[in-house]
């Protein structure tokens, strides 16, 4: 009985928190990778995929507006992760822009191999007079 009563309180006060922060932030899980998205007020999605073959990078992105995206800029940076942890930029692709709803990115970059790399790319979706600066990145080992 006991139990099952701290069973009832434990459920019913989680409730209750999960109500009171109904509104603060939304975000939808993708089971099939157990990632959490966050949802954009301009942005539809961020997606971003780096894969290496005897040191030839293959580095792609994608960013997607809503409906009435007037335009989208962005940046992209290649950067090589160093041996504390850290990472320094190797190439980067500076004043993208694009006008409508969709920013595609695709560029070969080849690299040193044995090391770990991070794509990046920073974009700013401007839609109904106003501008939403969103990010994504993709972490690949090329051997």
């Amino acid at each position: 009985m006991i139990v099952r009563l701290k069973k009832s309180t434990f459920l019913l006060l989680a409730l209750a928190l999960y109500f009171s922060l109904g509104g603060a932030a939304l975000a939808t899980v993708n089971d099939s990778r157990k990632t959490v998205s966050p949802q954009w007020t301009n942005t539809t999605s961020v997606n971003v995929n780096l894969s290496f073959d005897d040191g030839k990078g293959t580095c792609g992105a994608r960013v997607l507006g809503k409906s009435g995206t007037a335009k989208i800029t962005g940046k992209v940076v290649l950067a090589r992760e160093n041996s504390d942890g850290t990472y320094a930029a190797v190439k980067t692709w500076s004043d993208l822009k694009v006008t409508g709803e969709k920013l595609l990115f695709d560029k070969t970059y080849y690299v040193a191999t044995g090391y770990s790399y991070r794509l990046t790319i920073t974009a700013t979706v401007y839609r109904n007079g106003t501008a939403e600066t969103v990010s994504g990145s993709y972490e690949a080992y090329a051997q």
